[in-house]
């Protein structure tokens, strides 16, 4: 019987850091982040409960609204991204062949020849 693989802990999404962290002080209700974003308020919602994604246009939006940056948001959501897939392709992942060994530093930069 194989050992029990962990997974570390989920990472914090998008919409926890917006319901934990930024529309606490002072607070923001949805209507208004909405409005200020100048999206619809089922859009904030949907990030809010973690069944929207964030995209570079939306990260962009909420960079601007909460004086962030768009990396900011864009990273949170692509830590939960492969989260979500890591656990997804649990199963597959190892079963899939390797078609290039791995490299060591020193090999795996090279400098080209002319530059």
């Amino acid at each position: 019987m194989k050992p029990a693989q962990s997974l570390p802990a989920s990472p914090i999404t998008p919409g926890d850091v917006l319901r934990k962290r930024i529309m606490v002080e002072p607070p923001i209700t949805q209507e208004q982040l909405a409005a200020a974003m100048g999206v619809s308020r089922f859009s904030v919602n949907q990030i809010i409960n973690g069944r929207r994604s964030i995209t570079a246009e939306m990260a962009l939006r909420l960079a601007r609204v909460t004086s962030t940056t768009a990396d900011f948001w864009l990273n949170l959501q692509r830590d939960v991204d492969l989260y979500q897939a890591t656990i997804k392709t649990a199963a597959t992942l190892p079963k899939l062949r390797v078609l290039r060994a791995p490299k060591s530093d020193e090999h795996l930069f090279v400098d080209l020849p002319g530059e």
